[in-house]
């Protein structure tokens, strides 16, 4: 690992502080994660930032509160595909 120095606000050095001891780490490692957690949405094309945007899109979905088809998962098929 590399040293480095960064300036902050120090609103934004109070919520850094918050999450590192909510999550019992450092805020190193806090920053850290938000950097890979950014530059991670920018990649595409990979399996993880797939991954990463269908959680994202399934909570969104999941926010709306709209419930989908009791009968989902036994007549997917049907669903996907309208009965072929």
């Amino acid at each position: 690992m590399n040293r480095t120095q960064i300036y902050l606000p120090k609103s934004q050095l109070e919520e850094l502080k918050k999450k590192a001891i909510s999550e019992r780490t450092t805020v190193s490692e806090v920053v850290r994660q938000a950097i890979a957690k950014a530059l991670f949405r920018q990649t595409t094309g990979t399996a993880e930032g797939s991954l990463e945007s269908f959680l994202e899109a399934a909570k969104r979905i999941n926010a709306k509160n709209k419930g989908g088809p009791k009968d989902l998962a036994s007549k997917v098929d049907e669903y996907l595909y309208g009965g072929r």
